[in-house]
C-alpha cells in the first residue's frame, strides 16, 4: 500500500475543503456569466458586420453598376447627338425647303391637267353638236364625260393629299427655327460639359464602388474572425462545466468524509489522497487549458481591431480625395444643371422629331393613295386615246361629212398626249417629294427616344445609385466603432486573469497539498474509490476530462475509462482555433 503525504483530518481540514469548493463553484459561475455576455457581445457585432457587408454589396452588384454606366453611356450620347445637331437641323431645314419647293410645281401640274380636262369635255361636247346624233357619237361623247369625271375626281384628291402632305411643313420648318435658336445659344458647349460631367461622376462612381468592394472584403475578413471567435467562445463552457466536475467531486468528497467512522480513518485517508490528486489534476488542466485558449481568444480579438480601422482608413480615402476631385454631390449637382441647361434644346428637338416623325410616317399612306390616283388617271388618259382613235376611224369611213368630226378627234389626241405627259411629270415630283420627306427622319431619334425623357431618367439612375452608396456608407463610422467597441468590451470579459487567476492559484495550491494518489488502496478503501470514481467518470462531458481521469484510474478498471461518451457530450473540447 502507498499513501504519502496525507494530513490528519480536521475540522480545519472539512472547512478548507469546502471553502475550495465554494471558490471552484464561484469561479465556475463567474466565467459562465462572462462568457455569455461575450458571446452575445460577439453575436451583436456579427450583425453588425452581417448588415454592412449586405449593404455594401448592394450597392457594388454587377446589375446595380450595369444601370448606373447604362445611364452616363445614356447622357454621352445625347450630348453626342446635341453637338451633332447643328449640322442634323442644318439638313433638316434643306430638306424641309425642298419639299415646300417640290410641292409648288405639283400644284402647277395640277391645274394644268385640270385644264386639259376642261378642253377635253369641251371636245365632248363638239363631237355631240358635230355628229348630231349620228353613227353613234353621242354615245362617245357620254363615255367620255364619264371617264373625264372619274380623272377630275382623282386629280382633285391628288391635290388635297399634296396639301395634307405639305400642310405641316411651315410649322415644321418654324419649330426648326426655334431649335436653330436654341442650339445657337448653347451648342457645342453645353453638350460637351454635360459628357464632362457625366464622365467625371462615372469616374468618381467607378472610385467610390472599388473602395465599397475594399470595405466589403474588409468587413467578409471581419465576419469571418467574429465568427471564428464566437465558435471558439464554448472555451468558456467547457471550462465552467470541468470546474462544475470537479466542485461535484469535492462535494461528493465532503459528504464521504462526514460519514467516516473513527476506525475508518486510515480508509478515509487513502480515498481523500487520491480523489483530491484526481481533482487536482483535473482542475490543473482545466486551468491550464482555459488559461491557453482564453489568452489565444483574446489576442484574436485584438488582432480583429486592425481590421476595423482598416474600414475607416479606406472610407477616409474618399474623403482625402475630395479636396482636389470634389465630392459626389459636386458632380450631382454641376450634371443637374448641365441637364437643365440643355432640357429646352431637348423639348424643342423632341417635338421636331416627332413632328418629322409624324410627316415621314404619313407619307408612305400617302404615297401608296397618290400612287393609285395616278394609275386612275393614267387609265382614264388610255381611254381617252383609244376612244380619240376609234372616231378617227368612224370618220375616215363618213368621208366628207366625217372630216368635222376628224378634227375633233385630233384634237382629243393632243391634250390626251399633254394629259400623259403631264401626269408623269406629277408622277416623278410625287416620288422626289416622297423622297425629301423621308430623308428628313433622324436614326439617332428613332433610336435614342425622346431626349429630354431619356436624360431625366438616367439623372433619376444615378441619383438612385448615390443614394444607395450614402446609405451604405452612412453608418460605416458608427459600425466600427460599434464593433471596435464591443471587440474591447468582450476582450476584457474573456481576459479574466484579473478576477479569477489568484482565486484559481490559490485553488491549485490547497489541492496540491492535499493531493496523494494512491496507487494501491487497501481493500475498503479501493471499493469506496470504485464506486467514486465511477460516479465521476459517468459525470464527464469532455475528452480531456476522460484522458486525465484514465490515469488515477484503479487496475482494472481502465475500461470504465473509456466508456463511450453520453449522446450530448462534448467531444470537440481542443483545438478552438
Amino acid at each position: 500500500m502507498y499513501a504519502a503525504g496525507t494530513p490528519e483530518p480536521s475540522p480545519e481540514f472539512e472547512i478548507s475543503l469546502a471553502a475550495i469548493e465554494a471558490t471552484v463553484s464561484h469561479v465556475a459561475s463567474g466565467l459562465d456569466a462572462r462568457f455569455v455576455a461575450a458571446g452575445e457581445a460577439l453575436a451583436q457585432a456579427y450583425a453588425i458586420v452581417e448588415k454592412l457587408v449586405t449593404d455594401l454589396e448592394s450597392i457594388t452588384n454587377a446589375l446595380g453598376r450595369d444601370a448606373a454606366d447604362a445611364a452616363v453611356e445614356n447622357m454621352r450620347a445625347t450630348a453626342d447627338r446635341l453637338e451633332r445637331l447643328p449640322q442634323v437641323q442644318a439638313a433638316r431645314q434643306e430638306g424641309l425647303e425642298r419639299i415646300a419647293h417640290g410641292a409648288r410645281p405639283l400644284r402647277h401640274y395640277i391645274a394644268q391637267i385640270k385644264r386639259t380636262l376642261d378642253f377635253l369635255r369641251i371636245c365632248g361636247l363638239n363631237i355631240r353638236v358635230a355628229a348630231a346624233g349620228r353613227n353613234g357619237f353621242s354615245d362617245f361623247a357620254d363615255t367620255m364625260s364619264v371617264r373625264l369625271e372619274v380623272g377630275e375626281q382623282e386629280i382633285g384628291g391628288i391635290g388635297e393629299e399634296i396639301d395634307r402632305l405639305t400642310a405641316s411643313i411651315p410649322a415644321l420648318i418654324d419649330v426648326d427655327r426655334q431649335l436653330a435658336h436654341e442650339c445657337a445659344k448653347v451648342i457645342p458647349h453645353v453638350p460637351r460639359k454635360l459628357a464632362a460631367d457625366a464622365a467625371a461622376l462615372q469616374r468618381h462612381q467607378a472610385e467610390d464602388a472599388a473602395r465599397a468592394a475594399r470595405i466589403a472584403d474588409v468587413a467578409r475578413d471581419i465576419r469571418a474572425k467574429v465568427a471564428t471567435a464566437i465558435g471558439a467562445m464554448q472555451i468558456g463552457d467547457i471550462t465552467r462545466q470541468r470546474l462544475e466536475h470537479v466542485a461535484a467531486g469535492l462535494r461528493a468528497l465532503i459528504a464521504f468524509r462526514q460519514q467516516v467512522r473513527d476506525t475508518e480513518q486510515l480508509m478515509a485517508l487513502q480515498v481523500n489522497g487520491h480523489m483530491i490528486a484526481l481533482l487536482a489534476a483535473q482542475a490543473a488542466d482545466t486551468i491550464d487549458g482555459f488559461q491557453v485558449e482564453s489568452r489565444r481568444l483574446a489576442e484574436s480579438l485584438r488582432g480583429i481591431g486592425p481590421s476595423a480601422n482598416a474600414l475607416l482608413e479606406i472610407q477616409a480615402e474618399g474623403d482625402r480625395a475630395a479636396p482636389t476631385g470634389g465630392d459626389k454631390g459636386e458632380f450631382l449637382a454641376a450634371l443637374e444643371r448641365s441637364v437643365a441647361e440643355v432640357s429646352s434644346v431637348t423639348a424643342r428637338l423632341r417635338e421636331a422629331d416627332i413632328r418629322a416623325q409624324q410627316l415621314g410616317g404619313s407619307t408612305s399612306d400617302t404615297a401608296e393613295r397618290l400612287a393609285g390616283r395616278l394609275r386612275n388617271v393614267h387609265r382614264v388618259n388610255h381611254d381617252v386615246h383609244l376612244m380619240a382613235w376609234n372616231t378617227d376611224l368612224r370618220c375616215h369611213r363618213l368621208g366628207d361629212e366625217g372630216k368635222a368630226l376628224a378634227m375633233v378627234a385630233s384634237e382629243i389626241r393632243g391634250f390626251a398626249t399633254t394629259l400623259a405627259t403631264i401626269s408623269g411629270a406629277i408622277r416623278t415630283s410625287v416620288e422626289e417629294l416622297v423622297a425629301a420627306v423621308t430623308a428628313l427622319r433622324d436614326p439617332d431619334a428613332e433610336q435614342g427616344g425622346d431626349p429630354a425623357e431619356a436624360l431625366t431618367t438616367s439623372l433619376a439612375c444615378i441619383h438612385d445609385g448615390a443614394k444607395r452608396m450614402r446609405n451604405g456608407m452612412a453608418g460605416l463610422s458608427a459600425d466600427a466603432a460599434a464593433v471596435t467597441r464591443i471587440l474591447e468590451t468582450t476582450t476584457s470579459q474573456v481576459d479574466c486573469e484579473a478576477e479569477f487567476g489568484e482565486a484559481l492559484r490559490n485553488v491549485m495550491a490547497q489541492l496540491s497539498l492535499l493531493a496523494a494518489p494512491c496507487n494501491a488502496p487497501e481493500a475498503d478503501a479501493e471499493a469506496v474509490l470504485r464506486d467514486m470514481l465511477g460516479q465521476m467518470a459517468r459525470s464527464y462531458t469532455m475528452a480531456s476530462e476522460r484522458e486525465v481521469h484514465r490515469r488515477f484510474a484503479l487496475p482494472g478498471t481502465a475500461a470504465e475509462s473509456h466508456a463511450p461518451p453520453p449522446a450530448d457530450e462534448d467531444e470537440d473540447d481542443d483545438g478552438l482555433f
